[in-house]
């Protein structure tokens, strides 16, 4: 039950939620009102009354159903539900003076399965009192009911009016195992106005954060950060005050970041002084080629997100330091200039296509030298372009021109295992030929041999498919390119893996 602006800013937010979300759009008369000029205008109580409504909508499609205040955050599965009763209650574990002023139970978090439960708590709902829906809550009891432990509904009032002393209940939460408890018992859901102003619970917050943190919740406050600032905050760093080592040209990923903003309302980019690309929290959208830039910061982050890099042998690597480490995607170099020839440019057949197979790469350093350096693989194809140095001997829209000119494209390993050629040959559904050196397995939806591209290790194995063939495979590269690389898609892929997996 909802308001229609603020449903609109739920379904319109990235990424979809996967809930089978039913809307009641049944309060845009409270909308942007404060409690105080409700209980001016005499509708506060009514106000508090669409609680029990909900819940009677929800019981007439299911056969029970749980209240959550919207301020509430779930830390762990709601798992202590005895449905053999038909209300479930949730102490506020608060002195008993507080008590008689607000009363014993808080009406932020209600479990019941009968209609005859809500109708009642509207009955009881106490008008013009400062807590109407809740003060006389005990009279529930009628009911046949259980209560929800101390684990449950951890509100910040509690640590101010509490029946332990603040400093209690704060060591009351404790870690195990990367796991939040309240005492010996998984913390299920904390209970607070994490946008609040007042010193008091903003000290409370900060606490909560802290402990959210000491066990890497990424997940949890990733979330926590949207809510308090409507964003999605990415961090990339300010080339203006990280010279050396750390300057960056801000194509790539960067200028994919740059895209992802355009595309989507909730998204935020901050400019900063740190190493690496990051969303909040210190979730590390790790851009570099190879691990020479990591970090002391990033050795104690929640989640890192491998760009360019083996989960085989990167991704091993860093797990055994310790580091929560998913496999990625990757990007073009200059993904506006592909972005924009792509929508401007309709992807050629195969007889379209001028050359058969291309290479176009420069070798800058010796690790590319390494792996370019071979002539053998000059025999294989008829539009080859290897300079040496780092000047370019095409233009971006030259380069990509040429790319989709052609029907295969040869990858040849660069200075990280991943390159940008692989993607860029897709993009123009151009079929890549992936060298032994190349990765084509760490990406969130890996690429599949024989349907993205086709793998040879040496010149003698190349057998050249159909025409029939090449077109299905050409389609496949430009759908895999759409779905996971543009900046359409990418940036819900992302976060989707992020909190989901």
């Amino acid at each position: 039950m909802s308001d229609k602006e603020t449903s609109l800013e739920i379904l319109n937010m990235t990424p979809k939620i996967k809930l089978d979300m039913k809307w009641f759009i049944e309060l845009d008369e409270y909308n942007n009102k404060s409690r105080a000029e409700m209980e001016k205008e005499g509708i506060w109580d009514r106000f508090l009354k669409n609680k029990m409504r909900i819940i009677n909508e929800a019981l007439e499609k299911e056969e029970d159903t749980m209240f959550l205040d919207s301020d509430m955050v779930i830390l762990d599965e709601i798992n202590d539900i005895d449905k053999e009763k038909m209300v479930g209650l949730s102490p506020q574990f608060i002195k008993e003076k507080n008590v008689n002023e607000t009363g014993y139970y808080n009406a932020g978090m209600l479990w019941t399965n009968s209609k005859e439960v809500s109708d009642y708590w509207i009955e009881i709902t106490q008008p013009n009192h400062s807590c109407a829906e809740q003060i006389y809550m005990k009279k529930l009891e009628k009911f046949d009911y259980f209560t929800f432990g101390e684990n449950y509904n951890l509100q910040s009032w509690r640590f101010i009016l509490g029946l332990e002393k603040t400093q209690q209940i704060a060591n009351n939460i404790i870690t195990k195992n990367d796991k939040l408890y309240y005492k010996d018992k998984r913390l299920k859901t904390i209970h607070t106005h994490f946008n609040a102003k007042n010193n008091i619970f903003q000290s409370i917050n900060e606490f909560l954060i802290g402990r959210l943190r000491s066990c890497k919740m990424y997940k949890e406050l990733c979330c926590i950060n949207r809510g308090i600032t409507g964003k999605w905050q990415i961090y990339i760093p300010d080339n203006k005050i990280m010279p050396g080592m750390w300057y960056h040209t801000n194509d790539s990923f960067r200028e994919l970041a740059a895209l992802w903003k355009l595309n989507n309302k909730d998204i935020e980019i901050k400019m900063s002084r740190i190493g690496n690309c990051m969303l909040y929290p210190e979730i590390y959208l790790y851009d570099r080629p190879t691990l020479e830039w990591l970090e002391e910061r990033i050795m104690k982050s929640s989640l890192f997100m491998l760009g360019n890099g083996d989960m085989k042998v990167e991704g091993t690597s860093l797990k055994a330091q310790g580091l929560n480490v998913k496999p990625w995607i990757f990007w073009p170099r200059r993904p506006m200039v592909l972005e924009n020839y792509i929508y401007t440019t309709k992807i050629k057949s195969y007889d379209e296509r001028k050359s058969n197979i291309t290479f176009i790469g420069n070798i800058e350093n010796s690790v590319q030298n390494k792996y370019r350096e071979n002539k053998k693989w000059i025999k294989l194809v008829d539009n080859y372009h290897c300079t040496l140095g780092k000047v370019h001997k095409f233009t971006q829209e030259d380069y990509i021109q040429n790319l989709h000119n052609s029907r295969y494209g040869l990858c040849l390993r660069g200075y990280g295992s991943k390159c940008h050629r692989e993607v860029e040959l897709m993009a123009v559904g151009t079929v890549p030929i992936v060298t032994p050196e190349v990765n084509v397995e760490s990406y969130i939806n890996p690429l599949v041999e024989n349907v993205h591209y086709i793998k040879i290790n040496n010149v003698e194995e190349w057998k050249e498919p159909t025409v029939e063939e090449w077109e299905k495979m050409s389609q496949a590269c430009v759908k895999w390119y759409n779905e996971n690389i543009h900046s359409k898609k990418s940036w819900n892929l992302t976060i989707n893996t992020i909190l989901y997996t």
